[in-house]
């Protein structure tokens, strides 16, 4: 629409008693008003090294897990997730090797993954790569129009991602924060709707990140809440795959 229709419709529209319906933003503007809030593609890009410690608040269960991850440049990760009274998990590269280690009650598994395997792993348990990543992520993104989440005013996105899967992304109206997502998740028991919350948002170097994610899937709530979030680099050797193997009796 040129310059001068635009006008016009807007005396027509004046002229005629009509309210003027503000022009929405399109999708892609709305994604560059987010990146620019957080702190910009620059400072998104030179991020090498990042670390979070935090708590996991499952349904019915009266004391958190807790977690505690770090990743580092050349494919480098360490993801813990540790339950009372029910296990530890671990996963983690190198950036030669990956691995993964389960420890439930007295039985602990440990085997090798492949690299393209820990990279799947390591995006879906990075909530700060999920939501950062979004330009990359994207097929298509088309805003559906202005709506309301957690009582914030906001805009709603429909996002078609690499794989064909739709979501629909809540960005502020007035921060331009990445409120929440909505999508449906298949899994083997059928589709299950998922709501997916980011809250409290706070600086951390030049970068502005969340560090409140509640997720709810299909009515079951957990919560993760990050207590420290650093972009210091990690000792090295926290991504050596660790040697659980008794070592030899002395004969």
């Amino acid at each position: 629409m040129t310059l001068a229709s635009t006008l016009l419709t807007m005396a027509v529209a004046i002229t005629l008693g009509q309210p003027v319906q503000p022009t929405l933003p399109e999708g892609s503007v709305l994604l560059q008003r987010f990146i620019r809030a957080v702190g910009g593609e620059a400072a998104i890009r030179n991020i090498t090294d990042m670390s979070a410690n935090g708590r996991i608040q499952l349904p019915g269960v009266p004391e958190p897990g807790h977690f505690h991850w770090a990743i580092a440049s050349g494919g480098r990760c360490v993801f813990t997730m540790e339950f009372p009274d029910l296990g530890k998990s671990m996963f983690g590269s190198n950036g030669r090797v990956g691995w993964e280690i389960i420890q439930l009650d007295d039985e602990t598994q440990q085997r090798e993954l492949d690299i393209k395997t820990i990279e799947a792993r390591r995006r879906r348990a990075n909530w700060f790569e999920l939501a950062l990543t979004l330009p990359t992520r994207a097929r298509t993104f088309t805003t559906i129009g202005r709506s309301s989440f957690n009582g914030i005013d906001a805009f709603e996105v429909r996002m078609i991602d690499a794989d064909d899967r739709p979501h629909h992304l809540f960005f502020s109206a007035d921060s331009h924060y990445l409120l929440g997502v909505r999508l449906i998740e298949r899994g083997p028991l059928g589709p299950a709707d998922v709501t997916i919350r980011f809250s409290n948002w706070q600086p951390i170097g030049p970068l502005m990140l969340f560090r409140k994610v509640a997720i709810n899937h299909a009515d079951v709530r957990l919560q993760l809440v990050f207590d420290s979030v650093s972009l210091e680099p990690t000792d090295a050797n926290r991504f050596e795959p660790p040697n659980l193997q008794d070592p030899p009796a002395n004969e």
